[in-house]
């Protein structure tokens, strides 16, 4: 088990952790360092694996390099890809996640159809729960505390 001993929004241009190694703080949480693809990442948006592998991700949704539709992380730095792709995403513990605005506290959570958000499951889609909501998405930006599961 590696311990994580930089700040879990780092961004690098370079690879300087292995992308794909996972890292754990003191407080149980575990981040992945991966290379971002397609799109740049805001704080807080969810993330799909763009490689089987799941060392690149993407938040493109809709016509990225998604290898899936089931989330398997959380941003914690903003990327921008042409001057840094390469960050952490958080994949065990409680982390702020962008919602669409209709996430009710305790709500199983899913990727929208809108890149980098949340949503609520509906019937037939609980294979593709990432998390669960501790608390409503409201404020801007539209965020809310959500415990992943299933993403390590």
């Amino acid at each position: 088990m590696a311990i994580l001993h930089f700040t879990p929004t780092y961004v690098s241009d370079t690879d300087d952790h292995g992308v794909g190694n996972v890292f754990f703080d003191k407080s149980g949480k575990a981040y992945k360092w991966v290379e971002v693809v397609d799109l740049d990442l805001a704080i807080s948006y969810v993330v799909y694996p763009a490689s089987l592998d799941g060392t690149q991700v993407t938040c493109d949704y809709t016509g990225g390099s998604a290898k899936s539709a089931r989330v398997i992380g959380v941003s914690l730095g903003a990327v921008d890809i042409s001057v840094a792709k390469y960050a952490f995403i958080q994949v065990q513990g409680v982390v702020d996640t962008y919602g669409d605005g209709s996430v009710a506290a305790g709500d199983p959570v899913i990727g929208h159809s809108t890149d980098g958000m949340a949503d609520t499951m509906a019937d037939g889609e609980e294979e593709l729960v990432f998390g669960f909501a501790l608390e409503a998405d409201d404020g801007s930006p539209v965020t809310f505390a959500c415990q992943l599961t299933g993403c390590l």
